[in-house]
């Protein structure tokens, strides 16, 4: 069992503030591989209704949950625990009671309690009243079915929400997703070929997607100013007038617009590339609804690119992690007291870069004393699934002391993880947005995970016909005694096939033949270039008929083809489409443990 970090003591001369719910352990518990939140580990009717109480209002501010369990005695929610198998009973609650009461005597005194433990457990708070002699303790009734109901009563009548954005105008939801954009735009009307380019409108995924917009927002990077490449590349620089960026990307007034520094992009300096001021500016010029402070990622291990172009990877000195930390948190203070001072249109965020799960709560606190609302953690791309949940229930356990006293809980943003397999974790824990691309990135990424069943469940590979004039296919026709003109010829075949097959199914056997003569032509590193197996339950399945997205009833067979940029970023959106509307805010079960880093 994890511990959690001491409590911060509030000033005493306060009285009473916040909320504490003690529940009862559940015997169904969910199967684990490793230690996860007890709030997550219970599964039971009472967890469930807790939950789905979190996932639609955000966490109250100032709730602390406890958990008494048979194992461990009197937990936090947040604590980390692995599965058992034990039940208390009155004697055993008896024994506890003195243990129990003295965890009680340390957690900051509430304003409300409410008790929701059957006969057995009860014995293990006795004393509860002398404890707490000027909150309002509220023991559940009756049977568990009662119990149940006035919990959810009790847990319906506290404040609640989260810190807002400045003229945001969507419903405020608890849990939103933003999507990095590299000027990800498409042609629309799709045509399988480029010959009619002109006369296709560019459109950007939001457009494209419209009504149903699988994102809250996106998110770039003031990096793409020197990167080349990016949307404000495109259409702004450092020293342009202001720019309304909003309205270059065509976006709607409830898709927000999130800007960073793209902190991993200069990794390998010894400083970033921005000072708080010019990035305030920036963010304002360029008619940012959020922007994220100056951070710089304290990485143990760094790479770095030497003239020769040969990579290099360094490790960094535990004394300069910790200087690029505080390095952090003073660009943090500056720039919110720029971005006030100024009067600046965009909401401030505060990114924290961390050491370890205690340097990330202590750089939370420090934050909060800031004045920020809205706070990020950075820097977890690269850790563990197991580091990143230390980090999170550290985070949250902290939140729950500091938020005693306000109306609305913190913004708190993940940056850049999306992780499948925790994702419900960090919604019962009130994560309040993330980024990924991961789901638009497997398009082209592995050759087995490149589309995404309509219902969420499953992944398939693509159909690959390479463009036979760029250089890799021409080298590939040398290596193999093949003219251009016989390997032009493949490539139409294929290209045939799927016409075909698009509109008669019969016809997969000719789409298989005609791929497995050309796609191995193409040599893949650590990969078996034959993909009969694969392509033959593609084409048996033939997953994009069922899907209603529009990148599947534009494209159709030609979306599960991978064939440049037009293809394959379609692809891309159909999968953060189905992520979005079928497992974000759907009852699709994660799919995979797989994120690209």
């Amino acid at each position: 069992m994890a511990a959690q970090p001491e409590n911060r003591q509030d000033n005493p001369k306060t009285g009473p503030s916040g909320h504490l719910l003690i529940l009862a352990c559940s015997m169904r518990k969910r199967q684990t591989r490793s230690s996860t939140p007890a709030i997550h580990l219970y599964d039971g009717v009472n967890y469930r209704i807790l939950r789905k109480a979190l996932f639609e209002r955000g966490w109250p501010p100032g709730l602390q949950i406890k958990i008494l369990s048979a194992k461990y005695g009197l937990i936090d929610a947040t604590t980390l625990v692995g599965p058992y198998d034990m039940r208390l009973d009155a004697h055993a609650a008896n024994k506890l009671n003195k243990q129990t009461l003295l965890r009680l005597n340390r957690v900051p005194k509430p304003h409300s309690i409410f008790v929701n433990l059957g006969t057995d457990y009860l014995p293990a708070v006795n004393g509860l009243e002398e404890i707490f002699p000027d909150s309002t303790i509220t023991f559940a009734p009756g049977p568990i079915g009662m119990k149940m109901s006035a919990m959810k009563r009790w847990l319906a009548g506290l404040t609640c929400g989260t810190a807002t954005v400045r003229g945001y105008l969507k419903k405020q939801q608890s849990y939103l997703y933003f999507f990095p954009d590299w000027d990800d735009y498409i042609y629309e009307p799709f045509i399988p070929e480029d010959e009619n380019l002109t006369v296709r409108k560019k459109t950007y995924a939001h457009e494209a997607c419209s009504p149903r917009v699988p994102f809250d927002g996106i998110l770039l990077s003031l990096s793409h100013l020197y990167s080349g490449k990016g949307a404000l590349h495109h259409f702004a620089s450092p020293g342009t007038a202001r720019v309304n960026l909003r309205r270059k990307l065509r976006l709607p007034p409830h898709i927000l617009l999130f800007g960073d520094c793209g902190a991993f992009s200069y990794a390998n300096k010894s400083e970033p590339p921005f000072t708080p001021h010019q990035a305030a500016e920036l963010y304002h010029k360029f008619h940012f609804d959020i922007g994220a402070s100056v951070d710089h990622i304290p990485l143990p291990l760094i790479t770095t690119r030497r003239t020769n172009g040969h990579k290099e990877k360094r490790i960094l000195s535990k004394w300069t992690r910790y200087k690029r930390m505080y390095l952090t948190r003073n660009n943090a203070a500056t720039f919110l007291s720029v971005s006030r001072e100024k009067k600046y249109n965009f909401t401030p965020l505060g990114v924290i870069q961390g050491i370890n799960a205690a340097s990330y709560v202590a750089r939370l606190h420090e934050y909060i004393d800031m004045g920020y609302e809205h706070i990020a953690l950075g820097g977890l791309v690269p850790r563990s699934d197991d580091e990143i949940l230390e980090i999170l229930c550290a985070v949250r356990y902290a939140l729950q002391l500091r938020t005693r006293q306000l109306t609305h809980n913190l913004w708190l943003h993940l940056f850049g993880i999306l992780r499948p397999r925790l994702q419900p974790i960090f919604k019962e824990l009130g994560v309040s947005s993330f980024d990924s691309a991961s789901y638009f990135r497997k398009a082209w990424l592995r050759s087995d995970q490149n589309y995404l069943a309509p219902d969420g469940r499953r992944w398939y590979g693509t159909i690959r016909i390479p463009i036979s004039s760029s250089n890799r296919m021409r080298q590939a026709a040398t290596n193999n005694g093949l003219s251009q003109s016989e390997l032009a010829e493949m490539e139409r075949l294929c290209l045939e096939a799927i016409a075909a097959c698009d509109s008669n199914p019969s016809a997969d056997k000719q789409v298989i033949a005609s791929i497995d003569r050309y796609g191995p032509l193409l040599e893949r590193t650590s990969e078996d270039n034959h993909f009969s197996q694969k392509h033959a339950l593609l084409l048996k399945d033939r997953p994009w008929e069922n899907c209603r997205c529009p990148f599947c009833r534009s494209a159709n067979m030609h979306v599960v083809v991978f064939r440049g940029a037009g293809r394959n970023k379609r692809r891309g959106l159909h999968n953060t489409w189905v992520f979005y509307h079928r497992i974000l805010h759907g009852n699709a079960l994660p799919t995979s443990s797989w994120e690209n880093k």
